[in-house]
């Protein structure tokens, strides 16, 4: 570490002696002056990284020291000697910008503990963030070796998510590296958990909870409370976005996070509707085909009667609900629309709203320069969140929300992946051109990074023929043909993607915020 450099100013600095000598044995390198006008000369002299200043010096003094200091570094941190408490005083030299200020007679402890204060603060934390980071590290590899179950799979993804917005507050690139490394290995050993569970959970009452069962579980123990309750669905939102604005949320309501898994593939289409209709994909397709839209655009077509799918569930449920109010939000005009609006529905029973904000980001991204340069990693992906969530109508609509007393439930329906790494799949005229998942006619795929599903019944999915398979990629791998193999693999790599196996969109939030007032 560079050493830090000190400038002490202080009439009476021949007494201060043995400090300096004191600090100079701990590594620092410590010039004296006895006089603010000199002190001035050696600030546009020298680059110092903390000065000690004597607040009563005849001639300047030390507030109109300082003033001279901000003019020449604005940024330099000063602590403040004084043998006044005079709240005047103390006022003058806060307004002036003091980092710190210390009453004489002082001590050594005093002057090592605002030197670590201001300019060792960084340094420290980082030590000790790697501390624990290295004891989480091991604990984490203890719980993959014993083989986690679906409870502490979720808690396991949960912890890995705080750590990375603890990681994000220091610039330590080492532990940053170590903790992507510590992703990945545990998306290896999810993925393979879940192609060796998921088919089973689909047909037992020992699994956890999935996208058809949040209505059920989460929605329904709301209602009927004689306030309104709002379901609002946030399209594409990882546990990591989540957490980067919870704490406003805390601010309004009284929160309870639940974390639940997404069906596969984790894509809007399914998933969503999922949770809408309660139904797994095949069943939606069986019961209500008129939905079930087999079009090129299928993103768009199978999510047009979500609202239709929920109150059809509601009543299967015995909710006594007649109809809930629906609201979809695309653009900002929508959103306005539901900010204005949103007192006029304090008698509603249930208001839903579906924000696609964030999975539009993510979708254009790959497409715009721009998003790339300003979203060019998952640390950029939760700053941009909650920049959106603290600038959107959806938080102001939330404290409008508060207000009325409504019970919130914020969830999603499936989250996203940085993919990194091309993965070959071979397929038919008619496979769709999703990138994390494929549905289409003989489909080949490489089995190490990606799970081929050839009897999509036994995974709840529909098929168009016979012949229909689904295949869905792992970890951080995305499908690309043979066929102009490099132009997409440098088209895709980087995105944010969603469809396939990994733990960032298989497993979500659901909260349930109660309103403080």
């Amino acid at each position: 570490m560079q050493q830090i450099k000190i400038l002490w100013v202080d009439d009476e600095i021949d007494q201060l002696k043995p400090f300096v000598i004191f600090l100079e044995e701990r590594g620092y390198k410590v010039d004296t002056v006895s006089n603010g006008s000199d002190a001035v000369s050696m600030i546009t002299e020298n680059p110092y990284d903390l000065v000690l200043l004597d607040e009563m010096m005849p001639g300047m003094d030390g507030l109109a020291t300082l003033r001279e200091f901000k003019k020449i570094n604005s940024s330099l941190p000063v602590v403040m000697v004084t043998k006044s408490e005079e709240e005047g005083l103390m006022d003058g030299a806060i307004a002036g910008q003091i980092a710190d200020y210390l009453l004489k007679p002082i001590n050594p402890k005093q002057i090592i503990m605002a030197i670590k204060k201001i300019i060792q603060a960084d340094d420290i934390r980082r030590d000790m963030i790697g501390q624990e980071y290295a004891q989480f590290s091991a604990k984490l590899n203890q719980k993959l070796f014993a083989g986690p179950d679906f409870i502490e799979w979720a808690e396991l993804y949960r912890d890995l998510c705080r750590w990375d917005l603890r990681l994000d507050e220091i610039n330590e690139p080492n532990i940053t590296q170590t903790h992507f490394l510590e992703k990945l290995n545990c998306n290896s050993e999810f993925t393979e958990y879940i192609m060796n569970n998921y088919k089973e959970w689909l047909h037992s009452e020992m699994r956890p909870q999935l996208s058809i069962d949040i209505v059920p579980e989460v929605l329904l123990p709301e209602l009927g409370k004689g306030h309104p309750v709002y379901l609002i669905v946030l399209d594409c939102m990882r546990l990591d976005q989540y957490f980067a604005f919870a704490p406003m949320l805390s601010e309004l309501f009284d929160v309870n996070l639940q974390l639940y898994y997404s069906i596969l593939p984790t894509a809007t289409p399914y998933s969503r509707n999922a949770i809408f209709s309660g139904l797994l994909p095949i069943d939606i397709a069986e019961r209500f085909p008129e939905y079930w839209n087999e079009t090129d655009d299928i993103d768009n077509s199978r999510n047009r009667n979500e609202h239709q799918l929920i109150d059809s569930q509601l009543k299967e449920l015995g909710s006594g609900l007649s109809e809930s109010r629906y609201v979809k939000i695309f653009n900002s005009e929508e959103a306005n629309f539901v900010q204005r609006k949103i007192n006029n529905w304090n008698n509603e029973e249930l208001i839903v709203l579906v924000y696609n904000f964030l999975d539009m980001v993510a979708h254009h991204r790959s497409k715009s320069p721009i998003l790339k340069e300003a979203i060019p990693d998952e640390k950029a992906l939760r700053d941009f969140t909650k920049h959106w969530f603290i600038h959107s109508t959806f938080y102001t609509t939330l404290q409008e929300i508060a207000s009325q007393k409504g019970t919130v439930i914020i969830t999603t329906d499936h989250g996203s992946i940085r993919v990194n790494r091309a993965s070959q799949i071979v397929g038919d005229k008619d496979t769709t051109s999703t990138v994390r998942y494929k549905q289409g006619k003989n489909l080949k795929v490489n089995s190490k990074n990606a799970l081929l599903i050839k009897d999509p019944v036994e995974y709840g999915l529909p098929t168009r023929n016979i012949i229909d398979s689904y295949a869905l990629t792992r970890d951080d791998y995305y499908f690309v043909y043979p066929n102009s193999f490099h132009q997409y693999q440098k088209q895709f790599s980087g995105t944010f993607q969603h469809g396939g196996i990994s733990m960032e969109e298989m497993i979500l939030p659901v909260v349930v915020c109660h309103s403080k007032k």
